[in-house]
């Protein structure tokens, strides 16, 4: 009965054969993307599981290093018989103590030879200026005389409390910063 309705239709034969084809080729490409996809996935499971294995061999190398390093940073070096790789991790922060603290010495020295510096040079300008320019030396008092009290503010600043607490205050600052000059 087939060949009847096909029989009636030439075209319609001609149609459902090529919708026959092209279905056959999407599946047949279907089914090869599915083993070709199949076939990546299973090298890449297979490729994490080895990497999961070193990883759970690697494991007790790792804690052995973590209690070498404990038991350094508590004062007991590592025994002579244990990985040389874990002697070695365990030596690491000993020897960061080390360049650490030299690393201070070096940075303390370097600070005080700069105060230094800078506290003689001001010293040899001050001396100049008593012996050549004597007229310029004259002395402050370093806190000013008030009639009332004192009343700190913060580390340069003085408010004298009292009638004439603004002129005082004032003048506390200018020889503030006539001190912060020189240096």
């Amino acid at each position: 009965m087939e060949h009847l309705v096909s029989a009636a239709n030439p075209i319609l034969a001609m149609l459902g054969q090529i919708a026959a084809i092209v279905i056959c080729l999407f599946m047949l490409i279907f089914v090869l993307l599915a083993v070709a996809f199949s076939a990546v996935m299973t090298f890449a499971m297979s490729w994490v599981r080895e990497k999961a294995d070193l990883i759970k061999m690697l494991r007790p190398t790792v804690e052995s290093i973590n209690k070498a390093s404990e038991s350094v940073s508590q004062g007991v070096a590592p025994t002579a018989n244990e990985n040389a790789i874990v002697r070695r991790v365990a030596s690491l922060p000993a020897s960061a103590h080390a360049i650490d603290e030299k690393v201070r010495r070096s940075t303390d020295r370097t600070a005080n030879a700069v105060i230094e510096i800078r506290a003689r040079t001001v010293q040899v300008q001050t001396v100049v200026k008593a012996f050549l320019l004597p007229g310029l030396m004259k002395r402050k008092p370093a806190i000013p005389a008030a009639d009332g009290v004192l009343e700190v503010k913060g580390p340069d600043s003085w408010q004298v409390m009292g009638e004439r607490s603004s002129q005082r205050a004032e003048e506390a600052s200018a020889s503030a910063g006539s001190i912060e000059s020189v240096s």
